[in-house]
């Protein structure tokens, strides 16, 4: 019976260097899963990698307060106590990361907002009889939202700017409150996280069912 060799026993392995995340991969993963609702786990990160956290997080205010890297670095060092070279280090990782995740999150809102039209135009078209009109309006919608999708191709949108002055909005009204929000989606970094949460919460809980969207026809056509 021959005896299993392990990794480790093989020859040369010892001199295989194996690859070791760093803490900034290991705060990029945390910031990811907590974007996609993994609560705290960020709080799970070492003692250390949450150190090197709020250096980036720090980092990034600055930066955003229009400081360049040589007026952030000082008030970094003083702040944590660390060297010029390791502020710097702190600055670029804020831009790299904090990018990576702006874009992350960019992308989770858009996908959002595509479901959303999806789900009009599925109710839409599960009228009897179905709404044409209505379906053909949440295809254009689905169409403009997806239209949002070239942003990474250097068509980058401005503000909706895409050569339409068509504009489309979601108008949300809270429980509770008399006030309505308005969501511009041709300009999704202008939405508040808060009201993409209850954008997200009404297309999974279905909270537009038939009846829904049968008074919401016959409010347009009495309109129209």
């Amino acid at each position: 019976m021959s005896t299993q060799l392990l990794p480790k026993d093989l020859p040369g392995a010892q001199d295989i260097i194996l690859h070791k995340t760093t803490a900034v991969e290991r705060i990029y993963a945390a910031s990811i899963a907590e974007a996609n609702g993994e609560e705290g786990a960020l709080q799970r990160l070492s003692p250390a990698d949450q150190l090197v956290n709020q250096q980036i997080e720090a980092a990034y205010a600055l930066l955003s307060n229009y400081h360049t890297f040589d007026q952030a670095w000082p008030l970094l060092a003083k702040q944590f106590g660390i060297s010029r070279a390791t502020c710097y280090r702190r600055l670029a990782d804020a831009q790299n990361l904090m990018g990576d995740l702006k874009k992350v999150r960019k992308e989770g809102r858009k996908a959002i907002l595509l479901e959303f039209a999806r789900k009009i135009l599925q109710l839409a078209l599960t009228q009897r009889p179905p709404d044409m009109r209505a379906a053909l309006a949440a295809m254009s919608f689905e169409a403009k939202v997806a239209g949002l999708m070239r942003a990474d191709s250097g068509q980058e949108e401005a503000g909706g700017a895409g050569g339409s002055n068509t504009s489309y909005v979601i108008n949300l009204t809270v429980a509770g409150s008399s006030k309505t929000r308005t969501l511009n989606l041709m300009d999704p970094d202008s939405i508040q996280e808060a009201d993409y949460e209850l954008v997200l919460d009404a297309v999974e809980q279905g909270v537009f069912g038939a009846e829904q969207m049968e008074q919401m026809l016959l409010e347009r056509k009495e309109g129209a």
